[in-house]
């Protein structure tokens, strides 16, 4: 699978298709309906939102989960005014005693995207705030039958678990069949103060292409193929995430010949490049030795060149310390190790060992990168070309859809099991959030050699 980046579109839903022929009488495919609510971080605000089910088939939900992409970034205000005479960029001998000491607890870094524009080192600096619990309350209304889906409104905790995704999803005691045409109403009620972003509530269930209702038991189950031999089996598909936000990649996936493929569940996980941050010494090309001593205050010329000694003023320490590739990802000081950068006034301190900001350090330096895979965020949507039809109603947060981006939680079951003939093709669009590396996506299932794969 090769993916490759394409230029931003409205949406991330691919052109409009012919209207795809029919589904044969019976059949059902894996489908999520999501409804996403803007919190304005104003506690008792109300906020609406409609799902509406399809014409061409009902929709059994199976199990409802939510994720809240919080708006993180802020403008990054530094603490002194450069001279008149110094040019208003962010060069690479700016220290950090002129940044808040927020933002090396939180986390700052370059605006990636004024630094895919702007290729020189310089550009803006922002604050990614730290990521705060989110609290509200909601209702769901069946308006085909006017019923209410609860007594009165709940509490997001009790009844949906953390909103970082790091608990299964919930599933419903009985699956919600909702018929052609139908719709289900949502209200959400903010109760976190100043906490904004956008929070996605996802049905999870299977579209049934069937003039009859809801299916027996927890959900509607495939026939086996007469004499098929089944293996365990997986389709993985990889974008390059750039941390450029609003950047979208495609990608497909081609099934081989050798049989039709069943997909069960979805897992996904980003593989960072680089983790550690080391001091980086090219800033100091040029510079005088009396400069040099104002950051390491026991460095001393040799004939090899300037040996920094072992203690650096961490108050004068710029920002060309740090590669820039760690600035594009975001650093902050490690939170383990965030008091020793301190003195007892809340100065930054004057005299560290240099070995702190080594990445050699056992356990790491005082400095780590914000771009971990637990953080990675994006949106996708899924297209089935065997079908010409859509996984979801539109794009999904990756911790709505999926669950937390770390791994710890289960894999992402189908509320029923998805049937792709051989050669046929699955296409994927990703638009990124936050996050730079190998994402990676994969279809587990089993395949069937020998199986009749016509008559879909």
């Amino acid at each position: 699978m090769v993916p490759r980046s394409s230029p931003p579109a409205p949406g991330l839903r691919p052109r409009a298709r012919a209207r795809p022929p029919a589904a044969p009488p019976g059949e059902v495919v894996p489908f999520d309906y999501a409804a996403t609510f803007r919190l304005e971080g104003e506690a008792g605000r109300l906020h609406q939102a409609v799902i509406n089910i399809g014409p061409d088939a009902g929709f059994v939900a199976t199990a409802i989960g939510y994720g809240f992409d919080e708006a993180r970034r802020r403008d990054l205000q530094l603490l002194t005014i450069p001279p008149a005479n110094e040019p208003p960029v962010l060069g690479p001998l700016v220290p950090l005693k002129h940044l808040p000491a927020e933002a090396l607890l939180s986390g700052f870094r370059f605006n990636p995207v004024l630094r895919r524009v702007q290729p020189a080192f310089a550009g803006k600096l922002e604050q990614l705030k730290t990521p705060e619990d989110i609290s509200f309350l909601f209702s769901m209304v069946d308006t085909s039958t006017g019923r209410e889906l609860q007594d009165e409104p709940t509490h997001n905790l009790a009844s949906l678990g953390k909103s970082n995704g790091e608990r299964p999803f919930r599933k419903l005691a009985r699956p919600l069949f909702l018929g052609p045409r139908s719709s289900l109403r949502l209200q959400v009620i903010e109760r976190t103060e100043g906490v904004r972003g956008e929070l996605t509530i996802v049905l999870y269930g299977c579209h049934i292409y069937a003039p009859t209702g809801c299916p027996p038991g927890a959900g509607p189950r495939l026939p086996s193929p007469p004499e098929a031999r089944v293996i365990p089996f997986d389709y993985v598909a990889t974008f390059a995430m750039t941390g450029v936000p609003d950047n979208r990649l495609e990608g497909e996936i081609l099934l081989n010949s050798d049989g039709e493929f069943v997909a069960t569940s979805i897992g996904y996980g980003l593989a960072v490049e680089e983790r550690g941050i080391d001091l980086d010494e090219g800033f100091l090309k040029g510079l005088s030795l009396a400069t040099i001593q104002t950051i390491f205050p026991n460095a001393v010329q040799t004939p090899a060149g300037v040996d920094l000694g072992d203690i650096v003023n961490l108050a004068e320490l710029p920002l060309g310390g740090f590669s820039l590739d760690a600035l594009e990802d975001g650093i902050r000081l490690r939170p383990e190790l965030a008091r020793l950068a301190f003195l007892d006034n809340g100065n930054l301190a004057t005299a560290l060992p240099i070995a702190l900001l080594r990445g050699t350090t056992p356990g790491g330096g005082l400095f780590e990168r914000l771009n971990r895979p637990q953080d990675v965020a994006f949106r996708y949507a899924i297209f089935d070309t065997g079908r010409g039809r859509e996984l979801q109603s539109g794009p999904l947060f990756n911790v709505a859809g999926l669950g937390i981006a770390d791994g710890d939680r289960p894999f992402k079951q189908l509320a029923c099991p998805l049937r792709f003939p051989e050669r046929s093709t699955i296409r994927i669009h990703v638009e990124e959030i936050f996050g730079r590396g190998t994402l990676f996506l994969v279809f587990q299932g089993y395949k069937r050699f020998g199986a009749r794969t016509g008559g879909r």
